[in-house]
C-alpha cells in the first residue's frame, strides 16, 4: 500500500467536490482509515453539513474554477498539514448540464465555459500546483486520482460538454501517467457508474435510480481500496466494468510509436 501513515504524521488527501455525493463518501471512508482528509466545495453550508457528518474532515471553501481560489486551496491545505505537501490529490469536482444545439436555450448564451473550467481546466491546474509543491520530492510516493466517467469513452447526446470535457481529461490523464512514469507518483483514473447524488439534475439517467446512497458508499469503498492498492484504472461497479470493457486500452507499443514522431523542440522550456 503506497499511501500510508508515518510515525510522525498522517498521509494527507485533498478531495475536490468533497462535501456531497461520491466525494463525501470517499472522504468519510479515508477519514475512517485515519488519513488526514481535506475537502473543498463552493458553499460553506455544504461543507458544514459534511463536517457535521464526519468531524474528522478538514473543510476549505474554494471555487476550483477560480485561479486565486485554487492557489489558496493548495496553500491552505499544505499549511494545515504542518507545511508538508499533500500526499494525494483527488480531482472529483464536476458539473453536468444538459445541452441541445438545436434548442434556443443552448444557443442563447455561452453555456459551455463553466463545464470546461470546472471539469477540465481546473483539475489540470490543481495537478500543476500539486506537482509544483513536490518538485524536490518526485522520488517519494504520492498520488493523483482523477475521477472520470464511462461517458468519457463515447458521446452522450444529452450532455455533450460533460462527456467532451471528461474525454479530454481522460487523454490528459493517460499522457500525465507517461510523464510521471519515472517518478514515484501514481496516476489513477476512476470510472464510477451513474450515481443518484444530484449531480445530473438536468438529466434523466435510467441507470442511476437504483444507485442510491448504499451504492454510493460501496463505490466509494471500492474506489478507496483501489487507490490504496495503486490500481491505475478503477471501475468500481458492474455497470462501469461492462461499459469500460467495450473500450480496451490502446497498446503502449502503439502509443510509443506515435509519440516517436512528436517531440518537444530543444529550448521549448526557455520561451
Amino acid at each position: 500500500m503506497w499511501l500510508t501513515n508515518k510515525q510522525d504524521h498522517r498521509a494527507s488527501v485533498l478531495i475536490t467536490g468533497g462535501s456531497v455525493g461520491l466525494g463525501l463518501a470517499m472522504a468519510r471512508d479515508l477519514a475512517a482509515r485515519d488519513f488526514e482528509v481535506f475537502i473543498c466545495a463552493r458553499t460553506e453550508a455544504d461543507l458544514a453539513k459534511a463536517v457535521q457528518l464526519e468531524p474528522r474532515l478538514k473543510a476549505i471553501r474554494a471555487d476550483v474554477s477560480s485561479g486565486p481560489d485554487r492557489e489558496r486551496l493548495m496553500a491552505d491545505a499544505q499549511r494545515r498539514s504542518d507545511g508538508r505537501p499533500l500526499d494525494c490529490l483527488i480531482n472529483n469536482a464536476a458539473i453536468v448540464q444538459a445541452h441541445d444545439y438545436l434548442n434556443p436555450f443552448t444557443l442563447s448564451a455561452d453555456r459551455a465555459r463553466a463545464e470546461i473550467e470546472i471539469n477540465f481546466a481546473a483539475p489540470i491546474e490543481l495537478i500543476r500546483l500539486f506537482l509544483a509543491s513536490r518538485q524536490d520530492r518526485f522520488d517519494e510516493p504520492a498520488g493523483i486520482v482523477n475521477i472520470s466517467t464511462p461517458g468519457a469513452l463515447f458521446p452522450l447526446d444529452a450532455n455533450p460538454l460533460y462527456t467532451a470535457t471528461k474525454a479530454g481529461f481522460h487523454m490528459f490523464t493517460l499522457a500525465l501517467r507517461r510523464h510521471l512514469a519515472t517518478s514515484a507518483i501514481k496516476v489513477i483514473e476512476v470510472f464510477p457508474p451513474a450515481l443518484d447524488t444530484g449531480l445530473a439534475k438536468q438529466l434523466e439517467v435510467a441507470s442511476q435510480a437504483a444507485n442510491g446512497q448504499d451504492v454510493v458508499d460501496q463505490v466509494a469503498r471500492e474506489t478507496v481500496e483501489g487507490i490504496l492498492a495503486g490500481t491505475e484504472m478503477i471501475a468500481p461497479h458492474e455497470q462501469s466494468r461492462q461499459l469500460c470493457e467495450m473500450f480496451p486500452p490502446i497498446s503502449e507499443a502503439l502509443i510509443d510509436g506515435i509519440n516517436a514522431g512528436v517531440k518537444r523542440r530543444p529550448g521549448w522550456d526557455q520561451a
